[in-house]
């Protein structure tokens, strides 16, 4: 190597940690807790496109992959009714239909590519099984 390609290395390593923001994970950190108190089993994300839509959550207790919350990010809630049939797979139901109020659901979209992530029941809680999950960070 001569020294015009070491000057040159040398001068790009000094220009990138101008870029180094030292503070960043911290600052991070302290906006989630701002924004998003509480909490939580995991940072859920879309599968499709890695669109982060959950940051406050709790893990099913009985399966795995299924988390229940009360707010979403990035996502798209349809206006077409839905109800588990007798194999367990999401029907669509009519508007007048005769099925209480607890057996009916809405589709919950990704807002970004309009991956089907989950549901969302009567009492407004999101039931989300379609994601990948990432287990919140301790700073």
């Amino acid at each position: 190597m001569d020294s015009d390609s070491e000057s040159t290395d040398s001068q790009q390593r000094s220009e990138s940690l101008e870029f180094h923001d030292e503070d960043a994970d911290t600052q991070d950190a302290d906006w989630m807790n701002k924004e998003h108190p509480g909490h939580t089993d995991a940072v859920l994300a879309c599968p499709m496109c890695f669109t982060q839509v959950c940051f406050v959550c709790q893990k099913h207790e009985r399966f795995a992959g299924q988390y229940r919350a009360l707010s979403v990010t990035h996502c798209e809630v349809q206006d077409v009714l839905y109800s588990y049939g007798k194999n367990g797979l999401l029907e669509p139901i009519e508007a007048d239909h005769s099925l209480p109020t607890s057996d009916v659901f809405r589709l919950v979209c990704c807002a970004e590519c309009h991956t089907k992530l989950g549901v969302i029941d009567s009492c407004d809680a999101y039931h989300l099984f379609h994601v990948l999950d990432d287990p919140p960070v301790s700073l």
